[in-house]
């Protein structure tokens, strides 16, 4: 708003004030003052004025529209739906109050309500383009982007030269795959505004995604000679820099903006995507800093506040537990804010409210039935690794395949597989070549497990080639793996079709990928089908999803009786899938005697994740303390430092009538072993359990209570246990699982037996014996690839 008009807002307003003062029963005085506070966004004042109005006997009516955008304006959607119900009930052919309920709807995050209404906006005026435009954005949201180009171009249609209306139906189209009818939507945007930043942006962006830098450098001129002054040119420059991997060059341009506008939205945006993951504490908290003044500056950038809830979650530095208390504060300030976006933040908000244990808050950011959809138009199929534990029936499981199934053929779908030539190491009479993708080669657990099969192989039979996209230094255990294999190809910054090219330039006979769909891994990489066999093993307990994956690596424990439950054929092993030893785990010493002992009271306790803690997993766990009386619960965790995770937890056992004083934290990370000394029996989560947290446990002689279910994340610790000698200790049914932890915490002679000889007992049975481990799975190997 210009100072003149601004100015004489102000006046209108001072009048408006004087007015009631005197003539307290103005009715439409009051009306037309909350009009003039609406346009100055004084909303609490407008609300006052326009509820004044009403009793006054005002026509709702005529100040409908921006009495509900006030409360919108305030977050508070519902009352403004409730507000505009009984009107457009009463009008149902004014299209004005049709389309303003369904963008209170949409605001609400009510999307099929807010189509429905809509609809009928459109069917009362089908030649205004206002309502195609609002059932484009819920499309889009909801991840259907053929609807919603669909949508923008009936708008278009309407009105061919609207440049935001172009750019709409370019974005949709672009997100729909279709790049090519997208990018010259978006040229035409950009030729109708040329001195648009948001078009203009949007164009670069599309550009530089498709690997046209020439194209976008083009388009920065153009807009520069119309806007030489504008910081949108320097920053879409740096972008290009960014793509091209040239970061520093891209910080100084961002640098060059924000010392003129430290606040500036996407310098700040894109100086914190340039801090990765992986390149080092400094740079997380640089992004940190960015994104706080993105925020600061525009305190309803939903973008920005999910950008900073992720980075904050995943800041190391100083006090992790701060840097976790501080994202669950945006987390929820932006639901509260923001309820028509929550799918698209459902990812970013479901991870925060699991890890610090508020399971109210991430119910409400929708089912899984609608996120998972929105969630694989929109790419973010990592973030699925976090709810495979969120299944209560047979039905939800087989879903689950589907779904993966069904995003794994879209990725198929959109790339061009590789052709093999059958058998190649029958025809040359060379080594079997066996290859292995993952970026968790380094220190990582991926790493400690897969170690054995990458250094004590057969070097007469077989060649062993690593592949790692990590974005950070080379670790200790990268610089050993390095040493043990044929060759260790370390390709950061590479995209999914270079790896694929490098891979199949290798000529394996098979490639296990490891990582699934974690973070800095390519699964997609497997759909090029780069080696004439694909295997998954290790990194993603369940089926990924591509078709080109033939195996997936089971035992008998871990092989679902299903067959529903995986996509791939078994690579079954004769007795574990995994083997544990002093390469796995530090020789933490284990205490003398009991914790019970040491305590005075016997602990349970659980190390799992926090997204793997369920309802029905709160309920069972629970269950086991008030089946022994006076036993404590320990939670050992990153998140265990947090406020809101010791707050929430307390809450939670306290509504399943458990004492929440017999709670107690330990909030770590990294050097969480020398706790287990603190517990007594483990407690595994239900139904994803644990699994690296379950031999971690074993190793210190901790024994795990575990509920096996029919998927193959509800199987991990099955595999653990029995391949340990400690089948029992892994049942069927949740009254089981109670009575087990029961029997166990009263038998003090075999928790002392166990905690003192555990160790020898895995190194006695197949989890600890890794040359057995290692001669099954490449015996395995050859089978497959010679069948």
């Amino acid at each position: 708003m210009n100072p003149e008009v601004r100015a004489e807002l102000n006046a209108r307003i001072k009048m408006l004030r004087e007015r009631v003062a005197v003539q307290t029963a103005d009715a439409l005085a009051w009306q037309h003052l909350g009009f003039a506070l609406h346009q100055s966004g004084s909303h609490e004042e407008a609300l006052k004025a326009f509820e004044r109005a009403v009793v006054l006997m005002a026509s709702a009516r005529v100040q409908a529209l921006p009495h509900a955008l006030s409360l919108s304006a305030l977050h508070r959607h519902d009352e403004a739906i409730a507000l505009l119900e009984p009107l457009q009930s009463r009008k149902p052919k004014d299209f004005e109050l049709a389309n303003l309920l369904g963008v209170m709807l949409k605001r609400a995050g009510r999307f099929e309500q807010a189509l429905g209404m809509f609809e009928l906006a459109r069917k009362l005026r089908p030649r205004v383009a206002s309502a195609w435009i609002n059932t484009g954005n819920i499309y889009d949201v909801m991840g259907n982007f053929k609807a919603a180009a669909d949508a923008f171009g009936e708008a278009v249609r309407l009105e061919p030269r609207n440049a935001e209306f172009l750019r709409l139906q370019g974005v949709a189209l672009f997100r729909q795959g279709r790049t090519e009818p997208g990018l010259q939507v978006l040229a035409r945007a950009a030729s109708l505004a040329p001195t648009d930043p948001l078009t203009f942006r949007t164009h670069v962006q599309a550009l530089t995604t498709l690997g046209r830098p020439d194209e976008a450098a083009a388009a920065i001129d153009r807009f520069r000679a119309v806007r030489p002054d504008d910081p949108e040119a320097t920053v879409m420059l740096a972008r290009i820099r960014y793509n091209a991997g040239r970061i520093d060059e891209a910080r100084r341009l961002l640098a060059q903006v924000l010392a003129a506008d430290p606040d500036h939205f996407p310098a700040n945006l894109l100086l914190a995507q340039t801090c990765g993951d992986g390149t080092g504490e400094a740079n997380r908290r640089m992004a940190n800093e960015a994104l706080r003044r993105a925020l600061a500056a525009n305190p309803d950038a939903w973008q920005a506040a999910e950008r900073l809830i992720d980075s904050l979650a995943r800041s190391r530095y100083g006090s992790e537990a701060e840097h976790m208390e501080a994202a669950y504060a945006v987390a929820c300030d932006l639901q509260d804010r923001h309820p028509e976006r929550r799918l698209e933040t459902a990812r970013t908000l479901r991870t925060i409210f699991s890890r610090v244990m508020d399971l109210k808050r991430m119910a409400a950011t929708g089912r899984l039935g609608e996120i998972l959809p929105a969630w694989q138009a929109h790419g973010k199929i990592a973030a699925v690794h976090y709810e495979l534990g969120q299944v209560e029936s047979m039905e939800d499981r087989v879903k689950l395949v589907e779904w993966h199934r069904q995003w794994g053929r879209g990725v198929i779908g959109g790339v061009r597989a590789f052709t093999h030539a059958a058998l190649p190491a029958m025809a040359s009479k060379r080594k079997l070549r066996v290859g292995f993708m993952s970026s968790d080669l380094r220190n990582h657990p991926v790493a400690y497990f897969a170690y054995p099969l990458l250094s004590r192989y057969d070097r007469d039979r077989f060649e062993v080639y690593c592949y790692s996209f990590y974005e950070g230094s080379p670790s200790p255990a990268q610089v050993q793996i390095e040493k043990q294999v044929t060759a260790y190809r370390w390709w950061p910054g590479q995209t999914s079709e270079q790896v694929a090219e490098g891979i199949a330039a290798d000529n394996l006979d098979i490639l296990f990928e490891l990582g699934g769909s974690t973070a800095m891994n390519k699964l997609d990489v497997m759909a090029y089908r780069p080696a004439r066999i694909g295997a998954s093993w290790l990194g993603y307990p369940h089926s990924a999803g591509l078709e080109t994956i033939d195996y997936i690596v089971v035992d008998p424990y871990i092989l679902p009786p299903d067959p529903r439950l995986l996509i791939e054929r078994p690579f079954e092993l004769p007795e574990t899938w995994v083997v544990v030893g002093r390469n796995n785990f530090a020789d933490v010493p284990i205490a003398g005697g009991l914790s019970e002992d040491r305590r005075g009271r016997l602990t349970f306790g659980t190390a799992n994740n926090p997204y793997k803690i369920t309802e029905a997993c709160l309920d069972c766990w629970t269950a086991v303390l008030r089946r022994v009386p006076g036993s404590h619960f320990l939670f050992l965790r990153p998140e265990a430092a947090t406020p809101s995770f010791k707050a929430n937890a307390r809450t939670a056992f306290a509504a399943r009538n458990v004492d929440p004083g017999r709670l107690d934290f330990i909030g770590v990370r990294g050097t969480h072993l020398q706790h287990y000394n603190e517990i007594d029996i483990a407690l595994d989560s239900l139904p994803h359990v644990g699994g690296t947290t379950t031999c971690e446990a074993l190793w210190m002689g901790v024994p795990t209570i575990s509920l096996v279910g029919p998927g193959f994340p509800e199987r991990l610790s099955y595999s653990n246990l029995s391949n340990a000698g400690l089948g029992d200790l892994a049942v069927f049914s949740t009254d089981n699982y109670v009575e087990q932890a029961a029997m166990l915490a009263k038998d003090r002679t075999r928790r002392l037996a166990l905690r003192h000889g555990l160790r020898d007992m895995i190194a006695a049975n197949p989890l600890g014996q890794a040359d057995r481990f290692v001669r099954n799975f490449y015996s395995k190997t050859q089978e497959i690839v010679l069948s």
